[in-house]
């Protein structure tokens, strides 16, 4: 078990960490216990099992188990009357990013004290309280990475709106991983699972500003786990504690990245998962793969935790041989200023094709073992649509940045088609 006095968010992980989360919950004060599930998460053999035993051993008083593939105004409504009415004091979530969603909705909806999410259309999260829900969070094994962070992302479908809050009152107080979890993952589950926890791994390693420390040490975490575990969860698919290693290494990279401000990619995949109802993690690998070579990395980009996505001998040679000659170059030339701002220059296209050979190595390699979607087009995305697109996520935007112009948002698209 890990603590993370950071965010006071208890990881109970490993072996019979189901089993263990019962103590847990118990411990952390749940007596009337509110269960928030997707809507299949019945039909598959193992979590109605592990349902079943929740049930007996734990005080659950009210379930709410029809939060389908995105998480609406509606599910929300409809769980915080129920939550309210079975004098419920905590929630419990098992399945996907959607069942997660609402379950922080609903704890931001009580601590604020109201009944219908369209009173956040005139008013805005109230960031004092001293009301305590516990919310305990039991990833499925298509873990979205949200569930450490504060992120919450709830669709009006009547109105054709959406509700974006980033709150400390969304926080998860105890995540239950546990190898079982990811007994029904086939292997495309598993390139998936590893090329979207690269993405936010590398993406939270780049950010600079508004970054808390532990993020990036759990980044670093990830990475290594995805380097380690990958190919053999996809090779020998018998192996559970391979999958287990994936489950852990996307949430962990999913507290990294969701601990920073959002970024380019993740509001462009918004808007395309939200335009054609498709999965916005794939939208965000194939985006990502595209994106490494556009972005500018910044100087002091941690190089170290990346170069070992690289793998193979003849990359780790060739990289250790150009850090020499960039040494030898730097001496000879600490006497001459505009030599040494062409040296540093030099040094930061050397780091980018380095991220770039890695990232486009790794999902290469992936892609031997199994196949994985890699085209915007394969998943259904217009290519008529893009200025539509690039339109509606630049308008969201007042101020001027680099990656929030019409030409590098289409030029991205164009390339990830």
């Amino acid at each position: 078990m890990e603590y993370n006095f950071e965010s006071d968010i208890k990881f109970l992980t490993g072996d019979k960490a189901l089993r263990k989360s019962i103590n847990e919950i118990n411990n952390i004060g749940c007596r009337r216990i509110m269960l928030i599930c997707n809507d299949i998460t019945e039909r598959v053999g193992q979590l109605s099992d592990m349902l079943h035993q929740f049930n007996k051993e734990l005080n659950i008083v009210s379930s709410y188990k029809r939060v389908g593939e995105i998480a609406t105004v509606n599910d929300c409504e409809k769980v915080l009357r129920e939550y309210k009415s079975e004098d419920c004091d905590s929630i419990l979530v098992v399945g996907r990013k959607s069942a997660v969603a609402v379950a922080k909705a609903v704890k931001i909806m009580l601590k604020d004290d109201i009944s219908f999410m369209s009173n956040y259309r005139t008013c805005s999260v109230n960031n004092i309280s001293s009301i305590r829900i516990p919310l305990i969070v039991v990833p499925t094994n298509l873990a979205s990475g949200t569930e450490a962070s504060n992120f919450v992302r709830v669709y009006d479908t009547d109105n054709n709106q959406i509700f974006e809050f980033n709150t400390p009152f969304a926080q998860t107080n105890l995540i239950v991983l546990d190898p079982i979890m990811t007994d029904t993952m086939p292997p495309r589950v598993f390139a998936a699972s590893g090329l979207y926890s690269l993405a936010m791994a590398v993406l939270s390693l780049s950010k600079t500003k508004d970054v808390r420390p532990l993020a990036k040490v759990y980044a670093v975490t990830a990475i290594n786990l995805l380097t380690e575990n990958l190919k053999k969860a996809i090779l020998q698919n018998a192996a559970r504690q391979y999958r287990f290693k994936l489950l852990l290494a996307t949430v962990l990279a999913g507290y990294a990245y969701w601990q920073t401000p959002k970024d380019i990619l993740s509001e462009l995949a918004d808007t395309i998962s939200d335009r054609y109802r498709i999965s916005y993690r794939n939208i965000f690998c194939i985006l990502f793969l595209r994106y490494v070579n556009k972005h500018h990395w910044p100087k002091d980009f941690d190089m170290n935790a990346l170069i070992t996505l690289i793998g193979d001998n003849d990359y780790l040679a060739v990289s250790e041989n150009t850090k020499k000659d960039n040494q030898n170059s730097k001496t000879q030339s600490s006497d001459n200023t505009e030599i040494n701002c062409e040296k540093e220059e030099d040094k930061n296209d050397e780091n980018k094709n380095v991220i770039r050979d890695s990232v486009n190595g790794y999902y290469a390699r992936t892609k031997k073992y199994v196949n994985y979607i890699d085209r915007l087009r394969d998943l259904g995305v217009k290519q008529s649509d893009f200025t539509d697109i690039a339109s509606s996520v630049i308008s969201m935007h007042k101020e001027d940045k680099e990656e929030y112009t019409y030409s590098f948002i289409t030029e991205l698209l164009e390339e990830s088609f």
